[in-house]
């Protein structure tokens, strides 16, 4: 059980005197035990990283924890066993600890966070029990490594470490530590508060960070210590080194075979004291240093040596070493993929290596950009947790694949704590902010996708209130009372509700902002997010609170639909395959006109733009709505499958091991998530395992695969909290099998692509004749003709169709005018600043904003 109550902390927050915050510190604290414990934790609260020592070994395998909070309001702390590190006798608990991410003043309620840290160590003897917290009796000591760079945008650095001052024994009871000094107390009754106020604004609201380097630490903790709820990051995965290089200038490069994000680790030799080696970390071959991400090495009088990252990551591929004498070997080398430990609970392959690629690159590049438990634009340049890419991951990336219940719990209660007293969200987690309707829309969106996908109703609860100030600020920003919808910001301005899609083929223009076109995407995903909150509503049971939101939603979809809507084309402004899609996704299209919407949404996928036409912000509701409402499985592998620019196939062309920031596929950040969210496509599209809208939670559930195109096969598993569910299928061109698994005390409703039901075998009978499989009905399908629906219960099942639908659409039109295929020459995801650009005169007209 941790500390629930902040009078079980007995420690202080100490530091060391004359610190600087680009210090890596030691601290110690020597101590006698009459016989081994009964049991042991030491709980640490630390701003900034910490690691714990005892008698000389590291305590658990967690590296840079605590992640990131609104530590004006709470801050994490982590709990040991040390049980079985201590002994009777002398014993020694070391801290070694860095400022990380308190060093960055970027979130404008808290800009200088104290370099303080306190611990306290509970331990039950047979007879009595000991409690040994922080107070100026701790010993501590600068450590022989240190911070390089600002820590803050364009300019994270990395680490140095300075063999000369190593003292390996330091944590040891042997160790000497008589000329260590005793820790300062921090006396936060003493210290004040520091926000915006004491900083300055740039232009457009840019912040300009003072420096929070210096000593002594002053600003009050006003921080509630809370028990980290997501896994502590670890050395997820080894990376290995594929080659190493001498360039002109005589440096060598070493390539590490993929971009990733992480530490660097080599060891060293032939080297004399003092000595200086350094490594520049770049995501592009052409550069030796992405974003000043550089860490250093000074040798000793041995010459030998081993440098590792411990309290910062850098991300890239290519590292530029200067200052070494020799050709270092591979077998030297090694890196680790750094990111919270949360197992991956899918897998998939198909009959398509492309698709295996693309399905295992995106899996790697949210896996790159989650660090410090939350997901961030990139790990180079900026590291803010943008909040556009988490509707899109945790929909397609984290909840379909990997463990997400504690980190969404963790991010919940930061979006929550980071809310603004009037209930607006913050559209930048962790960073200054910005008003834009998407990057804020994890309230109520992330919350109910969480909840479909894991039936955690405490999470619903525990953020009710916070969702509840929310929709009260929407409300306050809209014209509901005259039938209107969301009130629409200066156009290129950055006010609410400021930018549509970003990063598309089409181009980025910051002019779009609050353009016709970004206030219908705006309004669309207003009404996602009033339904999703209507949803909770009636799940809480809060009947007032249903009622209002849905009489808010009926406004929403009427003054939406009518603001750019063409009757007579069945287009949304420029009818854009995102203008489309949202407005069928969010209902805001009436089902008289759905049938023109939709017609064309799928002429813009077919003929006008035949590639994958969204960006970060669209992404979110653009996979959605392919995957579980417009169910076109079949339209979305033609562009998956696609390798010319732009699409995800092209990327690969490129050699891409992550994905970058934009379409055309450079650019100076390789390592982005603007267009992840796509392995939901794997998961909820390809093989149809998701969440039953009738019973949310996956202990009844639908599989609905989707054997589109010329895939053969597919393999696909998904770990539930109810246990494995499998969705297996296998075609050729009239006949399929498809073996599905429904774990104990679950049930499913499986869809089976079939042109009726008697030609649908499970075991050697009629599938409806067979024990536990009740035949429900039919449905109709664009993407694979007709599907065959049944209920079934636990068990394995082995269905057999001698008769698949036949499915046939026209392809994309090849024609030498089509401005189609001249924009896919020309497509490019950052502004078109050239008058003289090849093709732009056909281009433009297709951008209209």
């Amino acid at each position: 059980m941790g500390l629930l109550k902040p009078s079980d902390w007995k420690g202080d927050w100490i530091y060391k005197n004359n610190q600087n915050k680009k210090d890596h510190n030691w601290y110690r604290k020597n101590f006698t035990l009459e016989e081994n414990p009964q049991s042991a934790f030491i709980y640490v609260a630390s701003f900034g990283y910490h690691e714990v020592y005892v008698n000389g070994k590291k305590v658990s395998n967690a590296v840079m924890n605590p992640v990131y909070s609104f530590v004006k309001k709470r801050l994490p702390y982590l709990t040991y066993d040390i049980k079985e590190y201590l002994r009777n006798g002398d014993n020694v608990i070391g801290i070694w600890h860095a400022a990380g991410w308190s060093r960055w003043g970027r979130i404008k309620a808290y800009y200088d966070a104290p370099f303080v840290f306190k611990a306290q160590a509970n331990i039950t003897l047979r007879n009595t029990n000991l409690e040994l917290k922080t107070d100026a009796s701790w010993k501590c000591k600068k450590s022989y490594s240190a911070y390089v760079g600002r820590w803050d945008i364009k300019d994270f650095g990395g680490e140095i470490i300075d063999e000369r001052l190593r003292e390996d024994d330091w944590n040891t009871t042997a160790y000497n530590d008589a000329d260590w000094e005793n820790a300062m107390v921090f006396n936060n009754e003493e210290a004040k508060e520091v926000g915006i106020s004491n900083v300055n604004l740039g232009p457009k609201g840019a912040i300009v960070v003072p420096s929070t380097d210096a000593n002594p630490p002053t600003s009050k903790i006003t921080a509630t210590l809370s028990a980290q709820m997501v896994e502590p990051q670890v050395k997820y995965k080894e990376v290995t080194p594929i080659d190493v290089q001498k360039d002109s200038e005589g440096n060598y490069v070493v390539d590490m075979g993929e971009n990733y994000t992480g530490f660097f680790e080599m060891n060293l030799f032939n080297g004399k004291e003092g000595d200086t080696i350094t490594f520049k970390i770049a995501d592009r071959k052409v550069v030796k240093s992405s974003w000043n991400q550089r860490s250093k090495y000074v040798f000793d009088k041995t010459g030998t040596g081993h440098f590792t990252n411990r309290f910062n990551l850098a991300g890239g591929r290519w590292v530029t070493i200067t200052g070494l004498n020799y050709k270092p070997a591979l077998k030297d080398i090694k890196g680790y993929v750094i990111t919270s430990d949360r197992k991956q609970i899918s897998q998939f392959t198909s009959s398509s290596e492309l698709l295996n690629k693309i399905y295992q690159i995106n899996l790697n590049t949210y896996i790159a950009n989650t660090i410090d438990g939350v997901l961030v634009d990139c790990p180079h340049r900026e590291r803010r947790g943008w909040g556009e890419v988490t509707v899109a991951a945790m929909y397609g990336d984290a909840l379909p694949n990997f463990e997400s219940g504690a980190y969404m719990t963790q991010y919940a209660q930061f979006m929550q704590d980071a809310q603004a007293d009037d209930g607006k969200m913050r559209a930048v987690i962790n960073g200054d902010d910005f008003e834009f309707l998407m990057w804020m829309a994890n309230s109520p969106i992330t919350i109910w996708e969480t909840y479909k996908m894991l039936g955690d109703k405490k999470l619903l609860e525990n953020h009710y209130p916070t969702l509840q100030k929310w929709m009260h600020w929407l409300y306050e920003h809209s014209d509901y009372e005259t039938g209107g919808a969301l009130k629409i910001g200066t156009r290129g301005s950055l006010e609410f509700p400021g930018l549509g899609d970003w990063c598309t083929p089409r181009g980025n223009f910051w002019s779009s902002s609050n353009s016709p076109e970004s206030a219908h995407f705006n309004n669309c995903v207003y009404a996602f997010m009033l339904e999703s909150a209507l949803e909770i509503a009636k799940t809480l049971c809060k009947k007032e609170d249903a009622k209002l939101y849905e009489d808010r939603l009926k406004v929403q979809r009427n003054a939406t639909h009518q603001n750019i809507y063409n009757a007579g084309t069945g287009k949304y402004g420029l009818g854009h395959q995102v203008n489309q899609a949202f407005a069928l996704l969010s209902g805001v299209t009436p089902k008289s006109e759905q049938e023109k919407v939709y017609n064309n949404l799928v002429d813009q996928v077919l003929y006008k733009f035949p590639y994958y036409d969204t960006g970060s912000s669209g992404q979110a509701l653009y996979t959605r709505y392919f995957t579980e409402y417009g169910e076109r499985m079949d339209l979305i592998y033609e562009l998956l499958k696609d390798k010319r620019h732009p699409s995800y196939g092209y990327f690969i062309e490129q050699g891409k091991t992550v994905w970058p920031e934009r379409w055309s596929a450079i650019g100076n950040s390789q390592i982005h998530t603007c267009y992840t969210g796509i392995g939901g496509y794997f998961i909820k599209g390809f093989a149809g395992i998701r969440p039953d809208s009738e019973n949310l939670g996956m202990q009844h559930f639908i599989i609905k695969p989707s054997p589109v195109g010329d895939l053969t096969f597919a393999n696909t598993s998904y770990k539930s909290m109810y246990g494995t569910i499998v969705s297996n299928w296998k075609k050729n061109d009239s006949e399929a099998t498809f073996n599905i698994e429904v774990p104990v005390n679950t049930s499913a409703k499986i869809y089976i692509p079939a042109t009726r039901k008697e030609v649908v075998l499970e075991g050697e009978s009629t599938a409806e004749k067979s024990k536990g499989i009740q035949f429900i009905g039919t449905e109709k399908s664009d993407a694979v003709g007709n599907y065959i629906i049944y209920q079934v219960g636990s068990g394995t099942y082995n269905f057999k169709v001698s008769e698949l639908p036949k499915v046939s659409y026209p392809d994309p039109l090849d024609k030498p005018d089509n401005l189609a295929l001249i924009g896919r020459m020309n497509a490019s995801s950052m502004t078109i600043q050239s008058e003289n650009y090849p093709f732009l005169k056909h281009f433009v007209p297709m951008m209209k904003i």
